[in-house]
């Protein structure tokens, strides 16, 4: 090889050890602060990390003094490297890809039950606020505690109790339109953003879901299968909850006056929230009250 493929060779390997460098550095970034990968980045450094592979083995034919069939030889060879690191570098990019899913999903969803969790909960309900503003559109939130999952963990175990929550998981997704985000909010309480609902269609659908948990029967093993109610907490956005906070703390305020009333009961809040310390004793009051459930 001659001083222009050596150079050549240099400024491919500068550019495969700096993608590999970069994939890296982005990936675990990814994991730590889940911060998007740029794959357009990587895929600039690697394209030009695979163009100077082929040119390095054509400029080295090109240049070549030896016979006729070293520099077929050469040439082969050459084509054949880059061959071997385009499919390196496209490997190490469909890896990041399909990674980089399995962590969005593990940042975004809740790992027992596939519903989505908090993070998004909030997001989706901010940006639905907003879509309600602009539009006028009505805009429900619902949230249902499980009556008897305390007492399905003490009698059958915890690993039934997770049965039961997945498969109460799919009864909803079933039961729910496209739009509908449910978030396992607790333990066990689930959370509903119903956008395009008034408070008088959420209640109907309340209603029905509550019916539709009631005469499903959930497997805990072994033969034996129970039964599940909930009790709900409903809200709707107005002028006394124009904010994200103040809306929560209206359909937590509902779901514990349900709770306070008695099993498989159903509350709707259209109160104005209550004060910031108000909303703090209404939290730690929440907690105790599912604590003693």
């Amino acid at each position: 090889m001659d001083e222009q493929s050596w150079h050549l060779v240099a400024f491919a390997l500068c550019a495969t050890v700096a993608g590999i460098i970069m994939a890296n550095a982005q990936y675990y970034r990814k994991k730590r602060e889940g911060i998007k990968i740029n794959f357009t980045v990587l895929k600039l450094v690697f394209g030009f990390a695979f163009l100077m592979w082929t040119a390095a083995a054509l400029v080295s034919v090109y240049h070549s003094t030896s016979t006729q069939s070293t520099a077929i030889a050469g040439l082969f060879v050459g084509i054949t490297l880059s061959i071997f690191f385009g499919w390196q570098i496209n490997r190490i990019i469909r890896k990041i890809q399909s990674d980089e899913l399995v962590i969005e999903e593990l940042a975004t969803k809740d790992a027992l039950t596939g519903l989505w969790n908090r993070r998004i909960f909030h997001q989706t309900l901010r940006n639905e606020i907003n879509r309600s503003d602009e539009h006028s559109h009505p805009l429900s939130l619902m949230m249902f505690d499980i009556d008897n999952l305390y007492e399905i963990n003490v009698e059958y175990g915890y690993e039934s109790g997770d049965m039961v929550l997945r498969e109460l998981a799919e009864t909803l997704f079933k039961a729910t339109r496209k739009n509908d985000l449910i978030c396992r909010y607790r333990s066990k309480e689930v959370a509903f953003i119903l956008p395009d609902m008034d408070v008088q269609a959420a209640r109907q659908f309340s209603e029905s879901l509550q019916n539709e948990i009631a005469g499903h029967t959930f497997a805990v093993g072994n033969a034996h299968s129970v039964s599940l109610t909930v009790t709900i907490g409903i809200t709707t956005y107005s002028e006394h909850t124009a904010s994200e906070p103040s809306l929560v703390a209206a359909c937590e305020a509902a779901l514990i006056k349900a709770i306070q009333s008695a099993d498989q009961s159903i509350c709707v809040n259209l109160e104005p929230p209550a004060t910031m310390l108000g909303k703090q004793h209404l939290s730690s009051h929440y907690r105790k009250t599912v604590i003693e459930k």
